[in-house]
């Protein structure tokens, strides 16, 4: 936890191609290695630098609070498709890469590639040595704007990497996997009761009180560190665009948000039974809002989750009402899904801050915990009400366990009330764009699983639009390109109010904004599947 005349447009991405990615999502299949009656020859294993768990866990620094909950080791590699590994070519003509790497005594190990890029018919897979676990096929749609990719956790010390050529795409693919974390700590594939967290904490599946909030929260990977927590948010279109809450000290200055790691499902198969093994994750997000007052950042995640997720999108009340009742679901020091209990009635308070200027009233107090605490890795994990409702995100506070079983401390919980409008913020970090894209100013929303119910969910299976913007000062032009039909283009302006709306069936725009005074505004851009959003800053 935490503590002449010119006109300038800059578009920074908030959606555009994203929808187009599968991220952490593999698309099925087996790796071809696997087909049976297939030779190969015997695969090399690159052996790391041995490391000693019990060395790493004797020098390790514990980190601060907001620096979450550290399980591995970074170790620095050059590895790529030249460079190591052996191919092979293949009776179709096609060409394997294979390429295996062991960190002995590790419990896991996790990779980060500085440059990432599958052409449009060939495939990577990422599987344990025993083929146990495997992650893949990633393709094309896991290919991004930033050129760099993180996969979640694999366990034990011995992995494979596999990369399928097609013949249409030789020599196009390219992976440079830069970082391995040696897992030391035996933290994410564990058995038992708590895990790594501390022993008054209730694992979220003792309680049958919220079947649907605990489904909505997630653990933020960030590396070789269990960072944070996270809550999936419903908003009144009802789209299952995944936005996510956390906080915004989870969010630091330089964190770089396409190696974040959003890990689903991360709980037990019973109360107080094993750690599941089926987990989902995403990779990468785009930070759309975020402030130091109430402590809030609002994500967008890569992809949708898809079906085999079973993710909820929370409802919310964003009244600033105190209520009795509330809890938080959370995964303290990157633990298994957690659940803490606060019957009592919350106050309104503040961080503590040696700035004049903070505003008063931003954060709910939960005076004590009732059952469980939270610790380091809970941070930015939601409040909810008794209707599984977000009310507010985790900032930080003195909880902690108490006699084994009761917990002391307080904690304080930015308002959704006090984010909603940021104390009525003018550069767009606010919560309101994009929780009520629609203006509908509903105070409450219930939450929505785009499963259940719905006989409607192809745009959760269809590929987005990627829409791409040519800003031209000198004619005060916006061009907007995208690879399929624009249906409609609208914009913005700050308070809500649509300043300007042009309908189409191109896929190309011309939109003049000479009219637009200097500000900023927020484009709409709709497509067959999906809506496409963009911030735009005007300077004259």
């Amino acid at each position: 936890m935490y503590k002449g005349y010119k006109i300038v447009i800059y578009f920074g991405l908030l959606w555009g191609s994203i929808f187009s990615l599968s991220a952490q999502i593999g698309h099925g299949g087996l790796p071809y290695s696997f087909k049976k009656g297939l030779f190969l020859p015997p695969l090399d294993i690159e052996l790391l630098p041995y490391l000693n768990n019990e060395i790493l866990l004797e020098k390790e620094v514990i980190p601060s609070a907001e620096e979450g909950f550290i399980f591995g080791k970074e170790i620095a590699v050059n590895y790529t498709l030249q460079n190591a590994g052996v191919w092979e070519t293949l009776p179709n003509g096609a060409r394997l890469w294979r390429m295996g790497i062991q960190s002995t005594g590790a419990y896991s190990l996790n990779l980060l590639f500085d440059s990432f890029y599958i052409p449009p018919h060939s495939n990577l897979f990422i599987y344990t040595e025993d083929k146990t676990y495997i992650m893949g096929a990633f393709t094309e749609e896991n290919n991004n704007q930033w050129g760099d990719f993180a996969t979640s956790l694999l366990p034990g010390d011995a992995i494979v990497l596999e990369y399928y050529e097609d013949p249409q795409d030789y020599d196009l693919g390219m992976l440079h996997l830069s970082t391995i974390v040696h897992g030391y700590k035996d933290f994410f594939f564990k058995q038992g009761k708590y895990g790594t967290s501390k022993v008054c904490n209730v694992d979220v599946n003792c309680s049958n009180d919220y079947p649907n909030a605990k489904k909505a929260v997630v653990l933020i990977l960030n590396i070789n560190r269990a960072l944070c927590s996270g809550t999936l948010m419903n908003n009144t279109a009802q789209d299952g665009k995944p936005f996510l809450l956390t906080a915004n000290h989870c969010i630091s200055a330089n964190a770089k948000l396409s190696s974040f790691v959003f890990v689903f499902n991360y709980e037990t198969t019973a109360c107080n039974g094993d750690a599941e093994k089926k987990i989902n994750s995403i990779n990468g997000a785009t930070l759309l809002a975020k402030h130091v007052h109430s402590d809030f950042a609002l994500l967008l995640l890569n992809s949708f989750p898809t079906k085999e997720f079973q993710a909820y999108y929370a409802g919310w009340d964003r009244r600033n009402i105190a209520v009795v009742g509330t809890v938080c679901i959370h995964h303290p020091s990157g633990d298994s899904k957690k659940i803490s209990k606060n019957n009592k009635l919350l106050d309104s308070s503040e961080w503590e801050s040696d700035d004049p200027s903070f505003p008063k009233n931003t954060h709910w107090l939960v005076p004590s915990w009732d059952a469980g605490t939270t610790e380091g890795g809970s941070s930015g994990c939601a409040l909810f009400n008794v209707l599984e409702q977000v009310i507010g995100q985790l900032e930080g506070g003195g909880a902690e366990c108490f006699n084994d079983t009761l917990s002391k401390g307080s904690d304080l919980f930015g308002k959704l009330s006090y984010s909603w409008t940021n104390g009525n913020n003018t550069d767009g970090n606010r919560l309101d764009y994009w929780l009520d894209p629609l203006g509908t100013g509903v105070e409450i929303l219930t939450g929505y699983d785009p499963f259940e119910n719905h006989t409607d969910i192809n745009h959760f299976q269809q590929e987005a639009a990627k829409v791409n913007l040519y800003p031209n000062p000198v004619n005060d032009i916006v061009t907007i390109e995208a690879n399929t039909e624009i249906q409609s283009c609208k914009i913005y302006a700050i308070n809500g109010q649509c300043v300007q709306s042009e309908n189409t069936h191109s896929s190309t725009i011309n939109i003049n904004v000479n009219s637009l005074s200097s500000g900023i505004y927020i484009t709409e851009i709709q497509t067959k599947h999906t809506v496409v959003f963009k911030k735009l800053f005007i300077q004259r």
